[in-house]
C-alpha cells in the first residue's frame, strides 16, 4: 500500500506512519515541522519537508499511483485558533480543499482526515452521537466542520472519505514542549517543571480522553476498506474525566503530594465545558474499539515523560 500521511512528524501522524511502515507500505511523509519533530518521523518512510497549505507545495509531491492520503496535518490548538482565526482557516480548511483536489485530480480513491470533538460545541447530551446539532464555539472547531463539509463535497465527486471526530487525545509521544495543544501533555509538562499546574476553567469541566494507539488503530482500519459506511465517526472512549480528576491521576503517577499546587484561571471563549463520545457507530461499522483505559495509558506516558531530556522548548 502506497500512502502519504500529512503531518507524520506529528503525536498521532507518527505513530500512524511507523505502524503502516511495520505493515509493510510506502510511506511517504509531508510535514512543514512547524510542530512536528524530524525524531519522530517512522524508519523507512520519506520525509518531505513542505506545507500543504501552500498551492505550490503540492508541486513537492511525489509522481506515482497513491492508495490513500491520511492528512493528519493541522493547527490543532483551540486558544491559537481563537488568536488568529485567518491562519487557523488557512491551515486546517484551506489544505484540507487543496489536498482533495490534488486527490480527485490524481485519482487517489482514499482519504482519511482527523476532525475534532469540538465540532460540537457545548453539547445537549452528556453522551454525544454523530448526529447530535454540530455548532461549534471555537475557531478551531468551526475550521474542522467546514472542512468536513468540503470533504463531503469531495465524497460527491467520487472521494472515498472517511473523517474521524477525534476526543481527547493522549499517550508517550506527544510533544511535552508545547503549551498550546493536548490537555494532558500541558498539564504533565509543568509537572515536570516542578511548577504549579495553571489550569485555564472549571476543574469540573470534563472529556473523554483516547490514548493515540487507539486512534492509529481507527485509522488503520478503515484505510483497509474500500470505503466506510458513513461519512464521520466518533473517536472516543465514552468515559467521563473531570480536569479534577486527570489532575490527581498525574500528580499520582509523578509521585508528588495530593496536594500539589494548581492555580485556577479564566477559561478562554471557545473553551467546551464538557463532551464525552458515544462510539457506537466505530464499533459496529469499523468494528474498532478502544483496548487503552486511561489509568494504564497515563501510567505509560508519564515513564515515558520522566526518561525524555528537560526542560523542552
Amino acid at each position: 500500500m502506497r500512502v502519504i500521511v500529512t503531518g507524520g512528524a506529528g503525536f498521532i501522524g507518527s505513530v500512524i506512519a511507523r505502524r503502516l511502515v511495520a505493515a509493510g507500505g510506502e510511506v511517504f511523509i509531508v510535514d512543514n515541522l512547524s510542530t512536528g519533530l524530524k525524531s519522530n518521523v517512522a524508519q523507512g518512510a520519506e520525509l518531505i519537508v513542505a506545507d500543504v497549505a501552500d498551492p505550490a507545495s503540492l508541486k513537492q509531491l511525489p509522481g506515482g499511483a497513491f492508495d490513500a492520503v491520511i492528512h493528519m496535518a493541522a493547527q490543532s490548538s483551540g486558544a491559537i485558533g481563537q488568536k488568529n482565526p485567518y491562519a487557523d482557516m488557512q491551515t486546517n480548511v484551506g489544505a484540507t480543499v487543496l489536498l482533495s483536489r490534488w486527490c480527485l485530480d490524481r485519482g487517489v480513491s482514499r482519504f482519511l482526515f482527523p476532525s475534532s470533538m469540538n465540532v460540537y460545541g457545548h453539547g445537549t447530551a452528556e453522551f454525544v452521537d454523530e448526529g447530535a446539532p454540530t455548532r461549534p464555539i471555537g475557531y478551531y472547531g468551526a475550521s474542522k466542520l467546514a472542512s468536513e463539509n468540503y470533504l463531503r463535497l469531495a465524497a460527491d465527486e467520487g472521494l472515498k472519505v472517511t473523517c474521524f471526530r477525534i476526543y481527547n487525545a493522549y499517550g508517550a509521544g506527544q510533544n511535552l514542549g508545547n503549551r498550546y495543544q493536548g490537555m494532558i501533555s500541558i498539564y504533565l509538562a509543568y509537572l515536570l517543571d516542578r511548577v504549579p499546574v495553571p489550569v485555564t476553567g472549571d476543574l469540573d469541566r470534563y472529556r473523554d480522553f483516547v490514548h493515540v494507539d487507539d486512534i492509529a488503530a481507527a485509522f488503520e482500519l478503515a484505510l483497509h476498506r474500500n470505503g466506510t459506511p458513513s461519512h464521520v465517526y466518533n473517536i472516543g472512549v465514552g468515559r467521563k474525566v473531570t480536569v479534577r480528576e486527570v489532575l490527581r491521576l498525574l500528580v499520582e503517577q509523578m509521585d508528588f503530594p495530593a496536594d500539589y499546587p494548581v492555580e485556577e484561571q479564566a477559561g478562554s471563549a471557545g473553551d467546551v465545558f464538557g463532551s464525552v463520545a458515544n462510539c457506537s457507530r466505530a464499533q459496529n461499522e469499523l468494528g474498532w474499539t478502544p483496548r487503552v483505559a486511561l489509568e494504564p495509558g497515563l501510567a505509560d506516558m508519564v515513564a515515558w515523560a520522566k526518561q525524555q531530556p528537560w526542560p523542552q522548548q
